[in-house]
């Protein structure tokens, strides 16, 4: 496994957001969290990130327990987040923006990666001198992932990617971190969408008000009558 949390607990002061949770993300993989809001996604995405400390447990990359490492050595590890809400920097043009996903890289193969990412998203590169903020909300999370991607990482997570786009743009979201799965980057999806997330997932877990209650292949969940009433209306 790249990825191992045991027994992860995480508290604001006295209230507990995390309650002893434990999971694995196998390397290559895309493993999908689900949950609604208030069920403790963000609180994990800022601990393993290293935003927050845990209050006990272990978060085991690659062989090594970084809980409660600093960001900055979190990030030299190889994990990268593509934050809620895109995060982009609005007056940095769409260049700009991917040359900043790679300012802890010192190889000479910055401008390749960005030329990748302009062929793969054809809409970037036409727009690669225009200012971040004029493109649309799809727009803006195609650069906001592969802002992420020009890190290199070896683990990418993913928060909430399709918030508050429209349901056309929701698929090609998902059809575009399809594509960097089947490039071999292990991903940890979290959404609220669950519905779309299996559909690409290999395995996922379901967290609730700071516990996992529910975990399987990606299949197997969507096809749990459980899941199905909770967060798609009981139909598929």
């Amino acid at each position: 496994m790249l990825l191992e949390i045991k027994d992860l607990v995480v508290k604001y002061g006295q209230i507990s957001a995390l309650n002893g949770i434990s999971l694995s993300v196998e390397e290559g993989k895309l493993t999908c969290l689900l949950g609604a809001n208030g069920a403790g996604k963000s609180t994990l995405v800022k601990t393993l990130s290293g935003i927050m400390k845990p209050a006990k447990g272990e978060i085991i990359f690659n062989g090594e327990n970084i809980a409660g490492m600093p960001m900055h050595q979190i990030y030299k590890k190889g994990i990268t987040l593509c934050p809620e809400g895109r995060r982009i920097f609005p007056q940095q043009t769409v260049y700009e923006n991917l040359k900043m996903g790679a300012y802890n890289r010192r190889d000479n193969e910055i401008q390749a990666d960005v030329e990748k990412y302009y062929e793969m998203f054809p809409i970037l590169g036409e727009r690669k001198n225009q200012k971040a903020g004029l493109l649309s909300g799809g727009e803006q999370q195609m650069l906001a992932i592969c802002r992420a991607l020009m890190g290199r990482p070896k683990f990418l997570m993913l928060d909430e990617p399709s918030m508050g786009l429209a349901p056309k743009i929701v698929k090609e979201i998902f059809n575009t971190i399809n594509r960097i799965r089947q490039e071999g980057i292990t991903i940890l999806l979290i959404e609220q969408n669950a519905k779309q997330a299996l559909k690409i997932a290999d395995y996922g877990y379901v967290l609730d008000v700071g516990y996992i209650t529910m975990h399987d292949s990606a299949e197997k969940l969507y096809q749990n009558e459980t899941l199905q009433k909770a967060y798609f209306g009981g139909g598929q």
